[in-house]
């Protein structure tokens, strides 16, 4: 990664982050397996940053070097309980 990033942790759906940021990647997985959104915004009504589907078990990491630059924040939904982090810079 070309600059720091901080990462916050994500069980389920929610806010990651409230404010400008930078969005630099994310390690998520599911035992269960769970539908994933990731968007620009603090609502599930922003731009689509990321979307993927995990099987059960599964596991996505994903780093972003130049980051996406996100005016008020970053929003997650899960369909079913996650463990991992978002990355912020």
């Amino acid at each position: 990664m070309s600059a720091q990033a901080r990462p916050y942790n994500v069980t389920a759906t929610g806010t990651v982050f409230t404010g400008p940021c930078t969005f630099r990647g994310f390690s998520i997985g599911s035992t269960a397996g769970a539908a994933i959104v990731i968007y620009d915004g603090i609502t599930a009504s922003g731009i689509v940053l990321a979307s993927f589907t995990l099987a059960a078990n599964g596991f996505q990491h994903i780093d972003i070097a130049v980051g996406v630059r996100c005016d008020i924040g970053i929003h997650l939904t899960a369909s079913a309980a996650i463990q991992g982090n978002v990355r912020v810079g």
